[in-house]
């Protein structure tokens, strides 16, 4: 974190002296704007800051859940459904499939 925040701080104080603190000769004017240049590494260093306070914000407090409701399986086990009992599994029927060697 501080690294990024060290970029951040370094960019923002390298924009604003090549801005407004150093006179460029005209050589250099001719093919860099610096002026442009410098603002464009201020905005890139708040946007470094900005990014990171936004990353490195301590987490919400979760909402609290509801407790959890448990099953009471004695509800729906009827006996025609019920796995459990003997003979269920005499009972089963078998579904239709489809197999790609044409046997059913």
């Amino acid at each position: 974190m501080r690294a990024s925040i060290g970029t951040g701080v370094l960019l923002m104080a390298a924009g604003g002296i090549i801005a407004f603190a150093v006179q460029f000769p005209d050589d250099v004017e001719q093919y860099v704007d610096t002026f442009d240049l410098g603002l464009i590494l201020i905005w890139a260093g708040l946007l470094v800051l900005a990014t990171q306070v936004w990353l490195h914000r301590p987490p919400r407090a979760a909402a609290p859940r509801p407790p959890r409701r448990t099953r009471d399986y004695a509800d729906y086990a009827t006996e025609e459904h019920d796995v459990h009992r003997p003979g269920y599994a005499g009972e089963t029927r078998r579904l239709p499939t489809v197999r790609g060697d044409g046997r059913r």
